[in-house]
């Protein structure tokens, strides 16, 4: 194994090995890029090493239908950039159309932490309105982020987290990295693997991977939302899937204030509404599922169980390759509690020890810099991007792609899963990093300015330049065939043969 950029190759070889990866890829993966962003966790090293996995994981999948094994190259700095996602990556507006060039995804007032009558922080995620009617209601409130933090203030913070929690509110307690390997749901997170996979039947799939396009002819069936998810599967359609997302009419990425216009998460992908509480979307669903080779998705815990049960699933493609992923893992006593990224950062020690790690050198570590903003530490802090989602995304396409290997070997499908927490697991095991490399600095309505592809695109925003992939797979280039849709632009059909 090289020995390059070590805290890399150890996050790669870990994942790697997770996948049950061939262990030759170990020596085809190189990194490369001086300079790290702004944190005591090896935040880059980590955004690296998941591209690496999805990398390394197209290429086994092409050494197996018989290709020669390719080197796999992957730029630290480009990670870092790929993971901010204010603005999404890999867009950029040209000159001349500035005025949205922030269009898309962004932080909001109802995305930040609140102290407790006791002291502690509790960060609440409520920027959809379904979630910030549900925290609102339940402490009998207006939907004004000042009276939610007012009425969180006369409450101590493991009471208004557990109220909260109980009206399937989604919200955390800021702990310490040490409190939470005590806490049981901790130690249920940090005892499952990475990636828990579980065999499943044969039914005679006869597609093989092309040189050069590795995905061609995969059909995916997305249904992901807000980053994790939609970033695996983006990854899936640049290598040549067929993805298509099934939201249900009117959902909060799809209608009203908080609709997602056509962002660069969606690039490359189709967009289709279903209402799979209805017997005939669900049964389209089910039609869907019997010709696609692999399904993702991450809704709520058991959301997906209750409209489309695993053995309708199973009975529908019995050799499919399924991929899911929750906040909090799949045994413990969270295993069922809600969560996104920076929720997920509060609970595991991650943004606690953001703060430490600030005020223990402040005359050089401050200001922060929390997903992409400049920021005190007088409360626990994000990451400078966001790293678990991002991370967990590109670990989700690496699963697909291991699924579809073994698919390819043995003729069974598969289910794995997999948590952010146990991406949080992952990323705080090295504990914290010398900041002695040069910084890379990512602030708000802006990213790398450059490697940029050759070419100018469209989209919705007007004409943009989009950053180069920082994974380089030999003889394989990465791209997407269409642009980014408008929710519900496509019928819930296969385009696909």
């Amino acid at each position: 194994m090289t020995t390059d950029y070590p805290i890399a190759h150890e996050f790669f070889t870990e994942i790697w090995r997770a996948l049950d990866g061939d262990e030759a890829w170990l020596d085809r993966v190189r990194f490369h890029g001086e300079g790290a962003l702004p944190s005591p966790w090896a935040v880059t090293d980590f955004a690296a090493a998941t591209f690496a996995a999805a990398g390394a994981a197209v290429g086994e999948l092409l050494e197996a239908a018989g290709e020669e094994p390719s080197m796999i190259e992957v730029d630290r700095v480009l990670a870092s950039g790929w993971f901010h996602i204010f603005p999404m990556p890999p867009s950029k507006v040209l000159p001349g159309y500035d005025a949205v060039q922030g269009a898309g995804l962004a932080p909001t007032a109802w995305m930040v932490a609140f102290e407790t009558a006791d002291g502690k922080w509790l960060r609440a995620q409520a920027s959809f309105a379904t979630l910030q009617k549900r925290l609102a209601d339940t402490l009998g409130v207006r939907q004004d982020p000042a009276e939610v933090a007012a009425a969180i203030r006369k409450l101590k913070g493991d009471e208004v987290e557990q109220l909260l929690v109980d009206a399937k509110c989604t919200v955390a307690i800021a702990r310490t990295l040490d409190e939470w390997l005590a806490h049981p749901a901790g130690q249920a997170v940090h005892a499952e693997p990475i990636f828990d996979v579980q065999v499943g039947a044969k039914h005679g799939s006869s597609w093989k991977p092309a040189p050069g396009r590795a995905l061609a002819g995969i059909k995916v069936l997305d249904l992901t939302r807000v980053v994790a998810g939609p970033t695996g599967t983006r990854f899936l359609a640049a290598c040549g899937a067929e993805v298509l997302r099934i939201d249900c009419p009117g959902s909060d990425e799809s209608a009203g204030p908080f609709k997602r216009i056509p962002d660069d998460l969606m690039l490359g992908k189709r967009w289709a509404f279903l209402d799979l509480r209805k017997a005939e979307a669900k049964a389209r669903f089910l039609e869907l599922l019997a010709e696609a080779d692999v399904l993702v998705h991450g809704y709520r815990p058991e959301g997906i169980d209750g409209l489309v049960s695993p053995e309708e699933r199973r009975q529908a493609k019995p050799d499919l390759v399924e991929v899911a992923f929750r906040a909090y893992g799949w045994t413990g006593p969270w295993e069922l509690r809600r969560g996104f990224d920076t929720i997920t950062e509060f609970s595991t020690g991650i943004a606690s020890g953001n703060q430490a790690w600030a005020l223990e050198k402040p005359e050089t570590r401050l200001p922060l810099v929390e997903v992409g903003k400049l920021v005190d530490a007088s409360c626990p802090r994000e990451c400078p991007v966001e790293v678990l989602d991002v991370a967990t995304g590109y670990q989700v396409a690496a699963a697909v792609i291991r699924g579809l290997t073994r698919r390819l070997k043995t003729g069974e499908g598969s289910l794995t899963r997999m948590s952010l927490a146990r991406t949080a697991a992952s990323l705080t095991s090295k504990g914290w990093i010398p900041d002695d490399a040069p910084v890379i600095k990512l602030l708000d309505g802006a990213n790398l300015d450059g490697p940029w592809e050759e070419r100018v695109y469209s989209s919705p925003r007007g004409p943009v330049r989009r950053l180069k992939f920082p994974v380089t797979i030999e003889g394989n280039p990465l791209f997407w065939e269409h642009p980014a849709e408008e929710p519900g632009a496509s019928n819930p059909v296969w385009v696909t043969l």
